[in-house]
């Protein structure tokens, strides 16, 4: 079994939230770019965010130029330096390996998952309601589904 597929599957947060990353991990995902490989047919097969790029995993959920600072503001609060990894299963692995583990380290993972959701649910409001691209609402969004995980699943998280 992968690591990344262990710690992944360890983490309490939701089962649709686990089934979600492992299905990103794996680049399955119906992003625009592996719906094409499907033959289905994509009318723009631009990122919503940035309408630059094609939208492939990897591209929408690390690389985009309005995406990247959101990894860039979390990077420095565990202060965490380097490259981010194209492949959605390496950026993963980044944010865990090096890390001595504990609660911090299982922190950490849950908040690679709510923002990596928040992504993906701003994406789909981007593309099936119309919504306009909000930074803020997205890291506020995933904030919120990060504290509410933290508060449902540890013990006297909200004693702190």
């Amino acid at each position: 079994m992968d690591a990344a597929y262990v710690e992944l599957w360890k983490l309490k947060v939701p089962s649709k939230i686990t089934a979600f990353a492992w299905r990103l991990l794996r680049d399955r995902l119906p992003t625009k770019r592996n719906l094409q490989t499907c033959q289905v047919e994509i009318i723009d097969g631009r990122c919503p965010f940035c309408n630059i790029a094609e939208e492939d995993a990897g591209h929408l959920f690390f690389h985009c130029r309005k995406i990247i600072p959101m990894w860039w503001e979390c990077m420095s609060w565990v202060k965490l330096v380097g490259a981010l990894p194209q492949n959605p299963k390496q950026h993963f692995l980044q944010h865990i390996n090096g890390m001595v583990d504990g609660i911090r380290v299982k922190r950490w993972r849950c908040w690679w998952l709510a923002l990596t959701w928040s992504i993906w649910h701003h994406r789909n409001k981007i593309i099936f309601s119309n919504e306009a691209f909000t930074g803020n609402k997205v890291m506020d969004d995933a904030s919120f589904l990060y504290w509410t995980w933290l508060r449902s699943f540890e013990k006297d998280f909200d004693k702190l």
